[in-house]
C-alpha cells in the first residue's frame, strides 16, 4: 500500500508529465501543421510548372529580349489552354521581361502584376478577380516567364485531411507517449521502493544487531535475518578462531519452525571453510548429508541442496561465515538479488560481531580485574584486623548505613562503591600507628595523640598508591574534619569538606555512640540522635544531620537498638580535652 508522501509524488509526476507531453505534442502539431501546408503547396506548383509551365520555357528559353515571339510558340500556348479549367489550372500566361504579359488564356485581368521574382520554380499564393483563392506557379525562361494560376481550394481540401490525420497521430503518439512514461516512472519507483525498503531493512536491522553487545544474541539475529532474507529454510554462523584454526558452529536458525539453537563446536564442512579461506561468496549444490549433521537428527533434509556461503570479512580479515541452505525440489537456486542482500547483512553485521567479541574480551578483562581489586581490599582488611579488631563490625556496619545516607541525599550511583571502599578503609591508617599507641591502656600523651591524629594522612599514602581506591580518598582523608573547623588533619570548614566526608562522620559518630565501650555502655539510639542534633553544625553537616535523622524516622530497621562491644582501645573518638568527644 501507497503512503500518502508515494501518493503525492506519483500525482505531482502525473502532471508534470502530462504539462511536457502536451507541450511537445502541441510543438510538433504545429511544426507538422505548416510542413502539411507548405508540402501540398510546393508538390502542386511542381506538377503544375511540370504540365504547363516546361513546354513552354523550352519554347521561350532562347529568345532574345525585344524579340518577337516564335510561332509554335503561340501554337504550343494555344494547345496548353485548351487544358485551362482541367486539373484545377484557372489561366496561363507568359509574361515579358518588361513585365507586360506577351500570352494569357484564362482570366479576363492577370491575378499578379509583372513577373515574379526569383529563378526556375517558385509560387506564392494570390487570389482571382472573383475572390477564388490561387496558388500562383512561375517558371522562369530566359527574359520571359510563365505562370500558371491554380485554384487553391482542392489544394486546402487535401492539406486540412494531411493536417487532421497528422494531429490525429500526433494525440496518439502524446498519449502513448504519457502512459509510457507513467509506466516507466511506476516501473522505476517500484524497483527504487523496493531498494530503498530492502537497504532500509538491512541498515536497520544493521543498527539494531550493533546496539547489543552481547555474542550470542548478535550471531542468533544474523543467522535468522540471513535465513529470511535468501528464502532459505535453514540459516547457520560460525566463527573463524585464529589461534586454533578452526571453525566453530556458533547458532542454526530453522525457519519453518522459528527453532534457534545454540552451539559451541568445530565444523570441517569444506565450503564453510572455503568461504572463510579465501574470503568469497561460495554457492553451489550439495547432498543433504552434509549439513543435517548442524540442525538434528529430527530435521527433515534430504535430496541436494542448495547451499549459500558468505563470508563477513573485515579490512580483509574473514571472522566468521553465514550460510543459508534450502531443499532444492525442483527449485531454483539462490538468486542474484538474495546473495546481495545476505552479502550486505555480513557486511552489517561484520562490526557487529568484532564489536561483541572485543566486548566479552574486556568484560573478561574486567572481570580479572575485579578479582585483583577484591583480593587487594581483602588484603588490606585482613592488616587491618590484624592491627586493630575493632574494626571488623565497626567498618561493615559504618559501610552499610553511609551507603543508606548517601542514597537518602541523592548521591550518584557511580560513586557508591567508593563510599563503600573509603567507609570499609577508613580506619586503615592505624595499620601506621604503633601498637603501643593504639593498646596504650591509660591515657595518651599530646605526643601520642599527635600520633593518633596522623592515621587519615597515613590512610592517604597507602591507598594513593592503589589506582582503584583513588575514588575512596575523601572519606579516608577528611572523616575527622568538623563542620565548625576544629578537626583534623588539615581544620577544613563547612563545604570544603567533601560531602561523602560530611555523610560518613555522622554514622561514624553514631556506630561509635551506639557500641558498647570498657568505661561506658552503649548509648540508645534516642540518646545518640539527640548527641548528633546537638552537634549540628558544630561537628556536623546540618544537611546530612536533618537527612539522617529523617532516614532514621523512615526506616526504623537501621537503627542500632542492640549494643556493639567495642574493645577498650584508644580511637579517633577518645579525646584527650572532653568526655563528649567520645560520641564524636
Amino acid at each position: 500500500m501507497r503512503t500518502d508522501g508515494s501518493a503525492t509524488i506519483y500525482v505531482r509526476f502525473a502532471i508534470l508529465s502530462f504539462i511536457v507531453a502536451t507541450l511537445l505534442a502541441g510543438s510538433l502539431a504545429f511544426l507538422l501543421y505548416q510542413f502539411a501546408g507548405s508540402s501540398h503547396d510546393e508538390a502542386a506548383a511542381q506538377g503544375a510548372a511540370s504540365a504547363f509551365g516546361e513546354p513552354l520555357r523550352q519554347s521561350v528559353a532562347d529568345v532574345p529580349t525585344g524579340a518577337p515571339l516564335p510561332s509554335d510558340l503561340r501554337d504550343r500556348f494555344d494547345q496548353l489552354s485548351r487544358g485551362v479549367s482541367g486539373g484545377g489550372v484557372l489561366a496561363l500566361r507568359v509574361w515579358g521581361e518588361e513585365g507586360g504579359p506577351a500570352l494569357s488564356s484564362g482570366f479576363a485581368a492577370p491575378a499578379t502584376r509583372g513577373p515574379l521574382p526569383g529563378g526556375g520554380v517558385s509560387w506564392v499564393r494570390g487570389t482571382a478577380p472573383n475572390g477564388v483563392p490561387l496558388l500562383v506557379t512561375r517558371v522562369r525562361a530566359g527574359a520571359y516567364s510563365v505562370e500558371i494560376d491554380q485554384d487553391a481550394r482542392p489544394i486546402d481540401a487535401a492539406t486540412r485531411r494531411a493536417r487532421a490525420t497528422l494531429l490525429l497521430a500526433v494525440a496518439a503518439f502524446a498519449l502513448g507517449a504519457y502512459a509510457a512514461m507513467q509506466a516507466a516512472f511506476w516501473i522505476a519507483v517500484g524497483r527504487f521502493a523496493a531498494g530503498h525498503r530492502r537497504l532500509s531493512y538491512l541498515y536497520r536491522r544493521g543498527d539494531e544487531i550493533r546496539s547489543s553487545l552481547d555474542l550470542q544474541e548478535v550471531v542468533t539475529h544474523v543467522s535468522r535475518d540471513a535465513t529470511r532474507l535468501a528464502r532459505g529454510s535453514y540459516g547457520l554462523l560460525a566463527l573463524f578462531d585464529e589461534v586454533s584454526g578452526d571453525v566453530i558452529l556458533r547458532t542454526t536458525y530453522e525457519d519453518a519452525t522459528g527453532t534457534i539453537a545454540q552451539h559451541q563446536r568445530p565444523v570441517e564442512e569444506w565450503f564453510l571453510r572455503r568461504a572463510v579461506a579465501t574470503n568469497t561468496t561460495v554457492v553451489s549444490s550439495q547432498p543433504a548429508s552434509a549439513y543435517r549433521q548442524f540442525f538434528g537428527a529430527e530435521t527433515e533434509l534430504a535430496g541436494q541442496l542448495s547451499v549459500l556461503c558468505v563470508p563477513m570479512s573485515l579490512r580483509a580479515r574473514v571472522i566468521g561465515v553465514i550460510a543459508v541452505v534450502r531443499p532444492l525440489n525442483g527449485r531454483r537456486g539462490f538468486s542474484a538479488t538474495e546473495i546481495a542482500q545476505v552479502e550486505e547483512l555480513a557486511g552489517q553485521a561484520v562490526m557487529a560481531v568484532e564489536q561483541a567479541q572485543l566486548f566479552a574480551k574486556v568484560r573478561a578483562y574486567a572481570s580479572e580485574i575485579e578479582l585483583s581489586y577484591d583480593a587487594t581490599l581483602k588484603a588490606l582488611m585482613a592488616a587491618l584486623d590484624a592491627k586493630d579488631e575493632v574494626t571488623e563490625g565497626h567498618c561493615e556496619r559504618v559501610a552499610k548505613l553511609t551507603l543508606h545516607l548517601a542514597r537518602e541525599m541523592g548521591i550518584p550511583d557511580e560513586q557508591m562503591l567508593d563510599i563503600e571502599r573509603g567507609a570499609l578503609l577508613h580506619d586503615v591508617g592505624k595499620i601506621g600507628v604503633p601498637d603501643a599507641v593504639l593498646k596504650k591502656p591509660e591515657g595518651l600523651n599530646d605526643l601520642e595523640w599527635e600520633a593518633m591524629r596522623k592515621h587519615p594522612l597515613l590512610a592517604g599514602l597507602m591507598v594513593s598508591k592503589i589506582g582503584f581506591l583513588e575514588g575512596s580518598m575523601p572519606i579516608l582523608l577528611y572523616h575527622h574534619e568538623r563542620y565548625d573547623g576544629t578537626g583534623y588533619p588539615f581544620g577544613l570548614t563547612a563545604d570544603r569538606i567533601p560531602l561523602e566526608a560530611r555523610i560518613f562522620s555522622v554514622v561514624d559518630a553514631y556506630d561509635a555512640m551506639t557500641s558498647d565501650r570498657p568505661y561506658r555502655d552503649a548509648m540508645t539510639h534516642d540518646v545518640a540522635m539527640a548527641e548528633v542534633d546537638e552537634n549540628s553544625g558544630l561537628q556536623f553537616d546540618p544537611d546530612v544531620v536533618q537527612a539522617f535523622r529523617k532516614m532514621m524516622e523512615a526506616r526504623p530497621e537501621l537503627r542500632h537498638d542492640t549494643p556493639h562491644r567495642l574493645p577498650a582501645e584508644h580511637d579517633e573518638h577518645d579525646f584527650p580535652d572532653g568526655a563528649d568527644e567520645d560520641a564524636a
